[in-house]
């Protein structure tokens, strides 16, 4: 009888672990399409960024590997709040579009200008140690996407479900007050991530970092030079 209980107990257990690794590598593959690959793949999507489930499922890689419940459940689950989900009212369809993190210019996600600085006491950018070099030379970089991702706090504070990876262990705080003044644009997306495009080349300098420090609290030096306009250098 013990034997039967726990040859269910693991085959239970195998069972949870093969969905919930299936819902990883959905999540994975959502976000590469939806961020980067809807036009190279050839789905049509709307301006703001949402695309038919239906089309989804067809595309080679989730057809006959995923389905519609798989995606609602991948998106319920989801920590950082990465898709939404929504209803065409012209078909009755349903949509979904990943929040933010895109590399698409013609997404335009659901976004808010931010223009008081007292709204968010501290915006954070996570990164890591080993980037920091080029950071302290270039400053903080869009990269291949269409913003610089922050978050309103540390990761696992209250309200903070996503802007940064838990992995990170570098922290770089923005003088959030400093960079509006001087004209760089801050939004907030609707699963409250502040998003920046940078200067012309996608830049955010490092004169409007206010402090950085690592994981254990140990604050890193930042360049004085740094903190000079192009106009007093």
């Amino acid at each position: 009888m013990a034997a039967k209980y726990n040859q269910s107990s693991t085959s239970n257990r195998n069972r949870s672990s093969n969905s919930s690794a299936k819902l990883i590598q959905l999540s994975k593959t959502l976000s590469w399409l939806l961020r980067h690959s809807v036009i190279k793949e050839g789905l049509q999507f709307q301006s703001d960024g949402y695309i038919f489930i239906d089309d989804v499922l067809r595309h080679h890689s989730f057809a006959n590997k995923y389905t519609i419940d798989d995606i609602h459940q991948c998106v319920a689950i989801n920590e950082k709040k990465r898709f939404g989900l929504k209803i065409d009212e012209a078909t009755g369809k349903e949509m979904i579009r990943a929040h933010q993190g895109h590399s698409l210019e013609e997404a335009n996600v659901e976004m808010r200008e931010i223009v008081n600085p007292d709204e968010f006491s501290t915006i954070i950018h996570g990164t890591y140690t080993k980037h920091w070099p080029s950071i302290m030379d270039k400053g903080l970089s869009k990269m291949n996407r269409t913003h610089i991702h922050f978050a309103p706090g540390l990761p696992k504070e209250s309200g903070v479900t996503s802007g940064m990876r838990g992995s990170a262990n570098l922290y770089i705080y923005i003088d959030l007050e400093k960079a509006l003044k001087d004209g760089f644009k801050f939004f907030v997306s609707s699963n409250n991530v502040i998003l920046c495009p940078g200067d012309v080349n996608g830049f955010l300098p490092v004169r409007y970092f206010r402090s950085v420090e690592n994981r254990r609290g140990e604050k890193l030096p930042i360049p004085i030079d740094s903190f000079k306009t192009n106009d007093s250098a």
